[in-house]
C-alpha cells in the first residue's frame, strides 16, 4: 500500500476537482506527482481482474457467508461492514473509493465534480446515461431529494444515522451542510458552512447512496411510524445488483442488474447467509461438497488450516482496523459510576495486557494498538507522535484504584458489555476477549458486571453508539486514509456542542482541536493537530485502543475476481466462477 501524506492528497484534488473535463480521481504519490485515472466504466466488456486467472465467465451462482446479514435495508440507518457488503451491491453513491485503495476517489454516479479543499461549493455532474432499477430516472433532483431527506430526519431516525450525523457534525440548521441545489437536470451544487477537506471521501460511503424517489416514497421512508424502507425488499437502488429477496437471519439473495449503467456483472446471482461462529462458517467451505463457496471473518488462528486445504484459497486484507474498549462515564444505565474518576479509568488501561490478547485471539497476526489508526496508515507516525501510551502495569493499577477510594470493602464495580452472534474483522472472537479481559481487570480489584445483546440494530450495535454502556467492545475499519475518519467520526462534536454520545469525552479543548484538525491542509500541520485530539483523547483515557487484527476471506478455488480491499468495501460484480456455476 501506498502510504501518504494528506497533503498530497489536496494537492492531487485541486488538480483534478477544479477541472472541467471527465477525469474522475488520481492517485497520490508521496511527492504530490499523480497518476490520471479514467472514468468508471459504462457498459464494456469485462477485463481479468487482478483477483483471478484466465478468462472471464459470465453465469452462475455464488454462495457467500459473512456474520451477520444487513442491520436494516436503508443505507442511511447502517453503519457496519455486514450491511454494507449487501447494500453497496445494490445502491450507489456519487462517487467512491478506487478498488483497492483507500486514498483515490472516482466518478460513479457523479460523471465529474468542481470544488477544492478550501472550498465550500461542490459542483457535480452527474451521468446521464442511469435510471434506478424500479425505472425513474436519475437526476440532479433524486440527489437533493436524498440529500434532504438525511438533513431533515426525525429524531426517530438520527440515532441509527451514525455516519451522516458524525461527518455533517449534527443534523439540520446549523450543521456542515447549508443547501443542496438541482442548478439543470444533471447538475447537482451543494454548499457547505465551512471548507471541509475530506468531505468527497466522506460521501464515498455506502451511508450516502443515492435512493429512487419513488421507492422512498412507496415506502414512507420519511415517516417513522409508518416506513417500511428499512424492511422491505424494494428496487431503489443504481447498483450492479438487485436485491431479489430477503429473509431476516437466513439469506439475502442478489440477482445481476441486466440494465446496468456501467460493466455487467458476471454473475448471475449471489446469495448471502449469516453464520456467526467463525468455525462453522470455515466448515460450510471445506469439505467435498461445500455449502458456500466463500466466507469473510477467516478466524486467524485458521488461515493455516485454509492455506494447507487443498481447494481452498486464502485472500488476505492489508490491516486497516482497531480493536477498542469503549469507556463511559455518563452511561445512561449506570448511576455513580467509578469511571467518572479519570484514576479509575487510567486503572483499566493499566490493567489490560494487550499483547497477551494477540497470541489466542489473533494466531500471532495482530499488533497492539498504541493509538486508534494502524500503523498501515499514512498518519500513523505523525499521530503516534502525540501519544505517550500506557503499558501493562497491574500494581499501578492497583495503586490508582486505591487512590480513587476503591479497595476489597468498597470496589470499584463497573458493567461490561460485549455482542454476540457476530464477529469483525477486529474482534473474532467478542466472548473469548471479554472473559480475558475481564479476568485481567479482576486481578487488579475491580469487580465485574458481564452483559451482553445480539449485534442488530436495535441491539448492541445502536445502544453501544448511543453511550448506554459503561465499558463496551467496538472497533473500526477505517473508510479512507485520513485521522478524521478515525478521531473525527469517533469524537466529533454536534453543533451544539455536545460530545459524541458513544463516549462522553468531554475533555477540555477537544471540541476545539478537532475543529482546527478538522480543517488544517497543510500536511505537516494537520498531522500535529490530529496528533493533539489524540493526546487529549487518550490522556483522558475516553476509549483504550487494543489490538489492530488481520483480516482474511477464503474462496473454494474456483471463485476468481474477488479484490480485496482494506476498508472491506468489495463489490461481487468483478467475481466470476471459472466453471459458470456449473
Amino acid at each position: 500500500m501506498r502510504n501518504w501524506r494528506w497533503i498530497s492528497a489536496l494537492a492531487v484534488l485541486v488538480f483534478v476537482l477544479a477541472a472541467c473535463g471527465t477525469q474522475t480521481g488520481a492517485t497520490p504519490s508521496a511527492t504530490g506527482d499523480t497518476e490520471e485515472s479514467e472514468p468508471a466504466a459504462t457498459g464494456e466488456a469485462p477485463e481479468e481482474t487482478d483477483g483471478g486467472t484466465g478468462e472471464p465467465v459470465a453465469g452462475g451462482t455464488l454462495v457467500f457467508a459473512g456474520a451477520r446479514l444487513a442491520a436494516s435495508l436503508d443505507p442511511s440507518q447502517t453503519s457496519d461492514g455486514e450491511s454494507f457488503r449487501i447494500l453497496q451491491q445494490v445502491y450507489e453513491p456519487l462517487v467512491d473509493l478506487a478498488p483497492g485503495s483507500t486514498n483515490e476517489l472516482v466518478g460513479v454516479l457523479a460523471e465529474s465534480w468542481e470544488g477544492g479543499p478550501e472550498d465550500t461549493e461542490y459542483v457535480f455532474n452527474l451521468r446521464q446515461d442511469v435510471t434506478f432499477q424500479d425505472g425513474t430516472p436519475f437526476n440532479a433532483e433524486a440527489v437533493k431529494i436524498n440529500f434532504d431527506r438525511w438533513q431533515n430526519f426525525a429524531e426517530e431516525f438520527q440515532a441509527n444515522a451514525y455516519y451522516y450525523g458524525a461527518v455533517m457534525n449534527g443534523f439540520g440548521e446549523g450543521n456542515l451542510i447549508e443547501s443542496v441545489e438541482a442548478t439543470d437536470e444533471f447538475t447537482v451544487t451543494i454548499t457547505l458552512t465551512q471548507a471541509s477537506p475530506t468531505f468527497l471521501f466522506a460521501i464515498t460511503l455506502p451511508t450516502f447512496a443515492i435512493v429512487s424517489p419513488a421507492v422512498l416514497e412507496a415506502t414512507s421512508a420519511d415517516d417513522p411510524a409508518a416506513s417500511t424502507f428499512g424492511t422491505d425488499v424494494s428496487a431503489g437502488g443504481t447498483g450492479p445488483f438487485t436485491l431479489d429477496s430477503y429473509t431476516p437471519e437466513e439469506e439475502a439473495t442478489l440477482v445481476r442488474n441486466e440494465d446496468y449503467w456501467g460493466t455487467p456483472a458476471l454473475l448471475d446471482r449471489v446469495i448471502i447467509r449469516p453464520i456467526a461462529d467463525p468455525s462453522a462458517r470455515l466448515q460450510a467451505l471445506q469439505g467435498d461438497n461445500p455449502s458456500v463457496q466463500g466466507i469473510d471473518l477467516v478466524s486467524p488462528v485458521d488461515y493455516e488450516t485454509v492455506e494447507g486445504e487443498e481447494g481452498l484459497v486464502l485472500v488476505e486484507r492489508l490491516s486497516f482496523n482497531s480493536l477498542y474498549l469503549g469507556l463511559n462515564p455518563t452511561a445512561a444505565e449506570t448511576e455513580g459510576n467509578p469511571l467518572a474518576e479519570l484514576a479509575v479509568r487510567e486503572a483499566v488501561e493499566y490493567a489490560i495486557d494487550k499483547e497477551a490478547l494477540i497470541e489466542p485471539f489473533y494466531g500471532g497476526r495482530g499488533a497492539v494498538a498504541d493509538i486508534f489508526l494502524p500503523p498501515s496508515s499514512g498518519w500513523y507516525e505523525a499521530v503516534v507522535a502525540g501519544v505517550e501510551p500506557r503499558g501493562f502495569d497491574p500494581d499501578r493499577a492497583r495503586e490508582l484504584l486505591a487512590e480513587a477510594g476503591f479497595d476489597e470493602s468498597n470496589p470499584a464495580e463497573v458493567g461490561f458489555w460485549f455482542p454476540t452472534e457476530v464477529t469483525r474483522p477486529y474482534m473474532p472472537d467478542p466472548a473469548g476477549l471479554h472473559q480475558a479481559v475481564t479476568q485481567m481487570l479482576e486481578d487488579v480489584g475491580f469487580v465485574v458486571v458481564p452483559n451482553s445483546d445480539i449485534w442488530d440494530s436495535p441491539g448492541y450495535l445502536e445502544d453501544g453508539q448511543n453511550g448506554k454502556y459503561d465499558l463496551h467492545f467496538l472497533g473500526w475499519t477505517g473508510d479512507y486514509d485520513d485521522p478524521s475518519n478515525w478521531y473525527g467520526v469517533h469524537f466529533g462534536f454536534d453543533a451544539e456542542g455536545a460530545p459524541a454520545a458513544q463516549f462522553g469525552c468531554d475533555t477540555e479543548g477537544l471540541n476545539e482541536a478537532i475543529e482546527a484538525a478538522e480543517s488544517e491542509l497543510d500536511e505537516t500541520a494537520r498531522g500535529d493537530a490530529w496528533a493533539e485530539v489524540a493526546n487529549l483523547i487518550h490522556g483522558d483515557v475516553c476509549f483504550i485502543t487494543l489490538v489492530h487484527g488481520d483480516t482474511a476471506l477464503a474462496f473454494t478455488e474456483n471463485v476468481q475476481g474477488y479484490n480485496a480491499n482494506p476498508t472491506g468495501s468489495e463489490t461481487f460484480s468483478t467475481v466470476w466462477l471459472t466453471d459458470g456455476g456449473e
